[in-house]
């Protein structure tokens, strides 16, 4: 015969077992426990995990103690059935922008996202921010005020030529300007209107300028590669006087760059020059 204490802890579990439907349990090892010391069996039990109006607050950590403490694996088969999955762990992202790095570093390190906001408020270079530059921040936890002041210093669009407008000032750097009598000399070729002007490097008196409206033809001087030619000098014929020669400085280490600024910028703003070799 069962004794008082025994039936009275059974008698509880049926009734709360009974008025399960009508009112959501949250099932743990406890309970589960608890029912299981007051008699009662296991397909009452696993009634009771199934129940959808109960939820199972238990882990897969929880079965190991479920079953040391003697549930039957019908029981532990049917929590197994109820447990949640786990949520996925997120991938870590690297931006694209690896300044981020170094800006998230700050927020986490405690400092407050209106005094990072500011700081990047009073950065001078901007940010370009990608998909995934903002997945990397939204999954850092950086909040939207940092984001909208980082967008806010996005990078300004690129100046766009006006073509056969002469620009107010341009300046082309690494050339050395050509001379049979001397050596090669080095400066600049800086656009200013319709004007050209040298600025010899090493003799300021050797500075000199033109105007593109006294130009008889422009062309580059190019040698044979494969797959296509290597262009590095750059050729000014003047109308019945000079002749002017520019090569890239960095002729000899393969480069051209400097030479091929100078062609785009002038048939951006002055598409009237007759460009091509003096026998074309």
């Amino acid at each position: 015969m069962k004794s008082p204490i025994r039936y009275s802890l059974f008698s509880v579990f049926c009734l709360a077992l009974a008025a399960a439907p009508a009112h959501a349990e949250v099932l743990t090892v406890n309970s589960i426990l608890t029912a299981q010391k007051a008699g009662a069996r296991s397909d009452g039990i696993v009634a009771m995990v199934n129940d959808p109006s109960n939820t199972v607050g238990m882990s897969a950590g929880d079965l190991v103690t479920l079953r040391d403490a003697g549930v039957s694996e019908k029981v532990i088969t049917a929590v197994w059935a109820r447990v949640p999955a786990p949520a996925p762990t997120p991938v870590p992202l690297t931006p694209d922008d690896a300044r981020l790095v170094d800006l998230v570093r700050l927020i986490k390190s405690g400092i407050s996202e209106s005094i990072v906001a500011e700081q990047v408020k009073r950065d001078g270079r901007p940010y370009d921010l990608s998909v995934n530059d903002l997945l990397y921040l939204k999954q850092n936890g950086v909040g939207e005020s940092t984001i909208g002041a980082l967008m806010a210093k996005g990078a300004a669009a690129p100046e766009v030529p006006v073509a056969g407008v002469a620009p107010e000032s341009m300046s082309f750097d690494d050339l050395v300007m050509k001379s049979t009598m001397k050596r090669d000399r080095p400066g600049r070729l800086v656009m200013h209107g319709d004007s050209l002007a040298w600025s010899d490097a090493n003799d300021p008196e050797r500075n000199f300028e033109f105007k593109t409206t006294g130009l008889e033809k422009v062309w580059f001087t190019c040698q044979a590669r494969t797959p296509e030619s290597f262009c590095y000098q750059i050729n000014f014929q003047v109308v019945k006087g000079a002749h002017y020669q520019f090569q890239d400085r960095n002729r000899e280490s393969g480069s051209n760059a400097a030479v091929l600024k100078v062609m785009a910028a002038l048939r951006t703003h002055f598409p009237q020059i007759v460009y091509g070799s003096p026998k074309s």
